[in-house]
């Protein structure tokens, strides 16, 4: 079966439509729906959530060193890490 250039146009035309349709139905439910707010305690521990930007460094870093220095440990004793 050939599709001619009449069949494509009215195939597009109809894609077209329900993508606006669908489009414009998603901005709607978005602006209707505000996002809710999450705050840090309910995913993060409430001591780093409550510390300076300074102090949260240090202590991801200092984690950061204990997890560099625990694999490199495995490495040396042959570990495969």
């Amino acid at each position: 079966m050939r599709l001619g250039t009449k069949g494509f146009l009215i195939i597009f035309a109809i894609y077209f439509g329900l993508g606006v349709l669908f489009s414009s139905a998603i901005a709607e439910e978005k602006t209707e729906n505000p996002p809710i707010e999450l705050n840090c305690q309910a995913f993060v521990s409430e001591k780093i959530c409550n510390m300076t930007d300074a102090e949260r460094e240090i202590h991801f870093l200092e984690l950061l060193k204990k997890i560099l220095e625990d694999t490199l440990e495995a490495k040396k004793e042959g570990l495969d890490v």
